[in-house]
């Protein structure tokens, strides 16, 4: 266990040095606080405008850092060599896997908390302390992003980035748009094409049950049963996930 955060907490050191990262960091916080410039210029309910604004844009900023992250978690080891210096040492290539990934989600952690603190700040400042709700919902953000970086970690390792990344987004955009795929597809003619689609919705992610950001808009009542049945999913299907990725990578030829 020892040597599995070690190599967590190198990672996490690695990936805080990344300058892209703090660029895109950078503009998130400055686009959660240009966000508060809308209630000059909206129509109607402006604190709610600014709310679903910010934080659509913490949402939006944080799958980017984990696509950005995950891509390469393994496959840049593998191209310069250190993964062979790393696998020498009595460091199973499962705990390689295991330690990066949770190197990388301490590093997501750490920058949703960061873009939450300034929601937090700048939201207080102009309108109210924010209710507990908001926060719940930064925990099922975090649960969400664990689970897409799971998905980054496998492609990545027996794939280019450049592939990952198009694999990764692939997911994203399907994760969002599962309940859609259940609704055409329960109204399709044809037989197979509605097995296909519940076949697509009930294998691949669902990234809207972990969205309560219309109760932290609103703020609504904490949705408990949403909120339970989600990270239980979402802990179970990162494992699944992240197991298939350390059986993939204990199958690679790195000669």
């Amino acid at each position: 266990m020892r040597r599995i955060w070690a190599l967590a907490y190198n990672t996490y050191r690695e990936a805080v040095r990344d300058r892209v990262l703090y660029s895109i960091l950078f503009f998130a916080i400055a686009v959660i606080a240009l966000s508060l410039a809308l209630q000059e210029v909206t129509v109607g309910d402006r604190d709610k405008v600014v709310r679903s604004v910010a934080q659509g844009a913490i949402a939006a900023f944080g799958s980017i850092i984990a696509m950005f992250l995950g891509i390469s978690l393994v496959w840049k080891e593998v191209e310069r060599k250190t993964v062979y210096t790393i696998l020498s040492k009595p460091i199973g290539r499962w705990m390689f896997v295991l330690g990066k990934y949770l190197g990388m989600m301490m590093t997501l952690t750490v920058q949703v908390l960061v873009m939450f603190v300034v929601y937090t700040l700048l939201l207080t400042f102009q309108q109210s302390f924010p209710p507990t709700v908001v926060y719940v919902s930064a925990l099922m953000l975090i649960v969400e992003l664990m689970l897409l970086t799971s998905w980054a970690t496998l492609f990545s390792t027996y794939s280019a980035p450049t592939t990952a990344a198009g694999f990764t987004l692939a997911i994203f955009v399907i994760g969002h748009l599962a309940d859609d795929i259940w609704l055409y597809g329960s109204k399709l003619d044809s037989a197979s094409a509605q097995a296909v689609a519940k076949g697509l919705y009930w294998a691949l992610p669902n990234f809207e049950v972990f969205n309560i950001r219309d109760h932290a808009v609103h703020e609504l009542p904490i949705p408990w049963d949403q909120v339970t049945g989600a990270v239980g999913y979402g802990l179970t299907y990162t494992v699944a996930v992240l197991g298939l990725a350390m059986f993939v990578f204990e199958r690679r030829d790195l000669k």
